[in-house]
């Protein structure tokens, strides 16, 4: 009988599985996207608890008196430091690297794939700026620059406002200001100061976040932590659980549910439960209310300043809405649907349908670009799902800067190159040519009828559309 991903998660991080073995999971995971998502969870929680035990073993035995025993003492100070340097390590490698074959797409990573990604060569960026508030204010070398904008490894003062970012593995985390985070995985960071909530998607239970002297790991949750200079962070849950601790004291391991908050007095070790004022917790904006996404496509609460080619820097889709009502002045031929096919002898057909005048659409911007970023073309994929049926989408850059004059949002610049290298883009003497790469770009609307399904590559220029759907 084959065992569970679980139980094969443990001896995994713990290098006990052999090359045939770690060859053999690898193989089982790439054919089941059910067991890559549940490996996924396992690998991060398990890395992160175990990081957060041995963080306080180690605390405890360095301020322990010495055994009589000495060479299981030796033994045991060995196996803690060894933990303590592959704790953290643990939750890069099992999913981060690893996560290559499960996170984007199913192919095995070879030696060098995988040491891109534990440097961070691939893609230096965990997060982007989905929301801010008008007072919002950064500041350090390594904070976004605003709405839209990246977040990589290291420290970001949000200076006042708030704002809300999203991590590459879902993860929503809005801060308060003045807060300083400080991001050292796309599962592990650390609130030096301020007030942050935090909504953790199923695919990535075991997300930590740190605070001065207090570990929180997540179990499934929303929840909420808030530091100030008193010393005491204060944790509270929104919804489902989180386990946290002092990591000087082991007895102080506290699970959190639904509505439960606790106190942390890092000085005196003591932790006290009970209820705190709810304003010291940013509340956390209804996720129903906006479209869901999945894989690099992000959804901006608000529009950006600019789209132009060269403002941002990351591997992320990202889509906001331009208009929410607008009635089309006369008829517009849209996109309804268009083959995938990537190679052979025909060019795809598109299926296009023509809005009448009058038509009430809601629009939305897609924006996608990665110039100045190298010389090759980069790729990234995913989905968005509205909440009312796509009526179809502009992708032809003259009908794209016809329609502008309708429904570019005011207060945001657009660029000037922009295109996307669809296969159906031209005619069968003189087609689209593709990116640099060989590839096409692909746009799908979904049988749902309300999912937007893109494929993007981009070198030179950015990758832009619009979609419209019925306004209410």
């Amino acid at each position: 009988m084959n065992p569970s991903i679980e139980e094969l998660t443990d001896p995994y991080l713990r290098g006990e599985l052999n090359e045939v073995e770690i060859a053999a999971l690898e193989q089982r995971l790439s054919a089941d996207d059910a067991e890559r998502a549940q490996f996924r969870r396992a690998a991060r929680l398990e890395a992160n608890l175990r990081a957060h035990a041995t963080e306080q073993q180690s605390e405890v035995a360095a301020w322990s008196a010495p055994q009589p025993q000495v060479e299981t003492t030796l033994a045991e100070s060995l196996r803690a430091l060894l933990w303590r340097w592959w704790a953290p390590f643990a939750t890069a490698v099992a999913v981060l690297v690893l996560g290559v074959i499960f996170w984007r797409g199913g192919e095995k990573p070879g030696a060098d794939s995988v040491a891109a990604v534990v440097s961070g060569v691939s893609d230096p960026y965990l997060a982007i700026v989905i929301d801010q508030s008008a007072d919002a204010r950064w500041a350090g070398k390594d904070a976004p620059r605003g709405l839209g904008h990246a977040l990589g490894r290291g420290r970001a003062r949000l200076e006042s406002g708030e704002a809300t970012l999203q991590l590459d593995n879902g993860v929503e985390l809005q801060l308060r200001g003045p807060a300083e985070l400080e991001m050292l995985s796309v599962d592990h960071g650390v609130l030096h100061r301020g007030q942050l909530s935090a909504r953790v998607p199923e695919g990535a239970i075991g997300f930590r976040v740190d605070a001065p002297g207090v570990n929180v790991v997540d179990l499934g949750t929303e929840f909420s932590l808030a530091v100030d200079g008193s010393g005491q962070p204060k944790v509270h849950v929104f919804k489902g659980k989180v386990r946290a601790a002092l990591p000087s004291m082991p007895d102080s391991r506290t699970e959190l549910n639904t509505g439960e908050s606790a106190r942390f007095d890092v000085a005196l070790g003591k932790v006290s439960r009970g209820a705190e004022d709810p304003a010291l917790f940013p509340a956390l904006e209804n996720d129903a209310l906006v479209p869901h996404t999945t894989g690099d496509v992000r959804y901006l609460r608000r529009a950006p300043e600019s789209v132009k080619e060269g403002t941002f820097e990351h591997d992320s889709i990202m889509v906001f809405e331009e208009q929410a009502e607008f009635t089309l002045p006369e008829e517009l031929q849209v996109m309804r649907g268009a083959s995938n096919q990537q190679e052979g002898p025909e060019l795809s057909v598109a299926e296009l349908v023509t809005l009448p005048a009058g038509t009430r659409v809601k629009s939305y911007y897609v924006h996608f670009d990665r110039v100045g970023r190298g010389k090759s073309d980069v790729e990234s994929k995913g989905s968005i799902t509205f909440d009312r049926p796509v009526l179809g989408t502009v992708i032809h850059s003259k009908t794209l800067m016809r329609t502008d004059a309708w429904l570019a949002r005011a207060g945001t610049t657009y660029g000037g190159n922009r295109f996307l290298e669809m296969r159906f883009g031209g005619t069968k003497d003189h087609p689209r040519p593709t990116n640099s790469s060989g590839r096409y770009d692909e746009v799908h609307l979904g049988e749902d009828g309300r999912t937007v399904t893109m494929d993007l590559l981009t070198g030179w220029c950015s990758d832009d559309f619009r979609v419209l759907v019925k306004a209410e």
